[in-house]
């Protein structure tokens, strides 16, 4: 007999699960987080929230909170190469981009530590209604056709039975519940082990006025990253030295750090005090399923990769929003189960495709062949150019070439691509459209698409779904309106359904003879009703 039931279950508390527990409550479902850490964890890990990331916590009001908590140092943006921090410079190069250059998104990087990421991902979750539990360990589950049953331990030693409609996996890459539901892996696997160690010492004299947002050093006794974490007169920073694949952090102790972190700055003789370390993989995999009954995968549980780039942490949070969304209307009645299986079908080939892209980014550092060199994809095209082929797209007619990605500077307009970026007008006042995709669907009509509206009305009240329309060019100038004809193909009459993730759900690229029925067809179709 269970002591407490929830629709949904999310078993980790890192930057993944309270993702998915904000995107959740935001969709009005209350969900149950456990996380056996006592608390959010000091090191940094992942050092950058990715444009898309950013674009997601815009459209929930959160984008000014995460930059107010970015690294203090984000102001300077480049990154140093030196033998040592007191030793010769090797070079600079640029950072991730405050704005996007290419005015795909309607947002850029913000260079934020998990560390600091992560508190303002629980605090709005908190607020909108999840029930976080630090402390609290997911001992075993099994699962039945009809959810999940849970037995968790909280720190005193006691247990409590939990009945979910759905557990969602965000363990890490050590991942126990897939480990334990038996889906396997595959990639190219371990290509070493990445330290974090937190310490204290008086850097400013070698920093000698210079302005670095990180510093990559490279001599014979260490190769790592260091990183100031607090601001203008903190002498707390972090090294990230990498190790052989074997290693751990557990295998040195204080004074091993201290001789490292000595020779990333070039004194032999500074005075350092550590805080503390740890250490992870570098690897490549991606699992062979990303749900197993009433159990989905996300984060480093469905798929790990390098940190060059930048894409593994932001890929779990949208892992995470790609799933909210679905379980929402699950869970309300408004769509069908198989709506579920749609998040592997997406997922899936894009993790395939990013982890490829990850790994080309690694192995630069020791040169690639030409092969893998022509795989590589300019960093917009992997953030933003996302194919989704699968039930919850409305598939067209013509040549596909199955490609997991397409250029999102040229974009096709087709469903299963995210929507192309257009400033509207809504109320008088300008509004990117993304940042009007934060819960339901949309449905975007072109000039002398009239008739739509009216269509809009009658889907939302015969599904109950939220559904708003807008008629570009109605408010908007005249370029507007051609930008959207254009990078949307369609013509004039025509209209696109844009998803609650921002991607293409359908497009009726002319006026048909009756919208509303070819509005209820579709929407029929892609919810599984």
């Amino acid at each position: 007999m269970a002591d407490e039931t929830t629709d949904v279950l999310i078993v980790g508390g890192s930057m993944v699960g309270l993702a998915t527990a904000l995107f959740l409550a935001r969709q009005g479902v209350r969900p149950v987080l456990v996380e056996r850490h006592p608390e959010i964890s000091a090191h940094p890990r992942a050092q950058a929230a990715s444009p898309r990331t950013m674009e997601l916590m815009r459209a929930l009001g959160l984008e000014a909170a995460v930059r107010a908590q970015e690294n203090p140092h984000a102001r300077y943006g480049d990154i140093l190469r030196a033998e040592s921090l007191a030793g010769a410079e090797l070079g600079r190069f640029d950072g991730p981009f405050r704005h996007d250059p290419a005015e795909v998104g309607t947002t850029g990087w913000t260079l934020i530590g998990q560390d600091r990421f992560e508190p303002v991902l629980r605090s709005r979750a908190e607020e909108l209604g999840a029930d976080i539990r630090f402390a609290t360990e997911l001992v075993s589950f099994t699962q039945d056709a009809e959810g999940v049953d849970a037995v968790l331990r909280r720190a005193d030693g006691s247990k409590r039975r939990v009945r979910a409609r759905y557990l969602v996996a965000a363990d890490g890459s050590r991942a126990p519940v897939r480990e334990s539901l038996g889906i396997g892996r595959h990639g190219p696997g371990v290509f070493g082990r990445q330290m974090n160690v937190i310490f204290h010492a008086d850097l400013d004299p070698y920093v000698a006025g210079r302005e670095f947002f990180l510093c990559f050093v490279s001599n014979p006794k260490v190769k790592g990253v260091l990183g100031k974490l607090g601001g203008d007169g903190s002498d707390r920073w972090v090294l990230a030295p990498s190790l052989p694949p074997e290693d751990s952090h557990r295998a040195y102790d204080a004074a091993a750090c201290v001789e490292l972190i000595r020779a990333a700055v070039g004194v032999p003789d500074l005075p350092v005090t550590v805080e503390s370390s740890t250490s992870w993989e570098i690897a490549a995999w991606v699992a062979d399923g990303f749900r197993s009954g009433r159990v989905l995968l996300a984060g480093d549980c469905a798929h790990v990769m390098p940190p060059t780039g930048g894409f593994g942490g932001n890929m779990g949070v949208q892992d995470a929003h790609n799933l909210a969304w679905k379980l929402a209307l699950v869970l309300r009645g408004q769509a069908g189960e198989r709506l579920l299986d749609s998040y592997e079908q997406e997922r899936a080939p894009v993790a395939e495709f990013t982890v490829e892209q990850g790994v080309i980014r690694y192995l630069q550092r020791s040169g690639l062949d030409e092969k893998a060199a022509a795989r590589h994809r300019p960093e917009t095209t992997v953030l933003f150019g996302h194919v989704y082929r699968s039930g919850a797209v409305s598939a067209e007619e013509g040549p596909d070439d199955g490609a997991p990605v397409e250029d999102p500077v040229c974009p096709s307009g087709r469903p299963g691509t995210r929507a192309p970026h257009l400033p509207l007008c809504r109320a008088g006042r300008p509004a990117a459209l993304h940042d009007l995709l934060d819960s339901g669907f949309w449905l975007l009509a072109a000039p002398g698409g009239e008739d739509w509206e009216g269509a809009a009305a009658r889907v939302r009240t015969a599904t109950g779904i939220p559904l708003a329309f807008h008629r570009v060019g109605a408010q908007e100038p005249p370029e507007v309106a051609e930008r959207f004809l254009a990078a949307y193909g369609v013509d004039h009459g025509g209209a696109v359904l844009i998803r609650p993730d921002g991607f293409i759900a359908w497009r009726a690229p002319k006026p048909p003879a009756d919208p509303a029925d070819e509005l209820s067809t579709a929407v029929g179709r892609l919810l599984h009703r």
